[in-house]
């Protein structure tokens, strides 16, 4: 089993989250017919954290967790926040695997995609 976990900085706003659980809906229903488990969290003003999607994740036993940063540029959540949240759990689970993903702002095609849409 493996997971990938859509990490968001979170807002006070519903609408601004909303859209991060509509995307990962998106992907699970993409992905409904596969041994991946999709989840959401946020780092700031609201449920659920990285740290309870990854015990979400663990409990599925999931051994591979993947984490993808939803932010532009490698800011500090990006930089030290994230990685240190999963230093964590790699020191209490050394049996799972778990790959930071780049952040967006780093994804192959980033700048097509901006084209595209312009």
């Amino acid at each position: 089993m493996e997971a990938l976990i859509i990490v968001a900085h979170g807002s006070k706003m519903k609408s601004s989250n909303d859209e991060i659980v509509t995307i990962v809906e998106k992907i699970k229903e993409s992905n409904e017919n596969t041994n991946l488990h999709v989840f959401h969290a946020f780092l700031e003003s609201t449920d659920p954290s990285l740290f309870i999607s990854i015990n979400n994740a663990i409990s599925k036993k999931c051994k591979k967790i993947k984490i993808f940063p939803y932010f532009l540029a490698a800011g500090k959540h990006v930089t030290e926040d994230i990685p240190c949240e999963i230093k964590k759990f790699k020191k209490q689970y050394p049996e799972l695997e778990f790959i930071l993903l780049p952040h967006i702002g780093l994804c192959n095609g980033i700048e097509n995609m901006i084209i595209s849409n312009s």
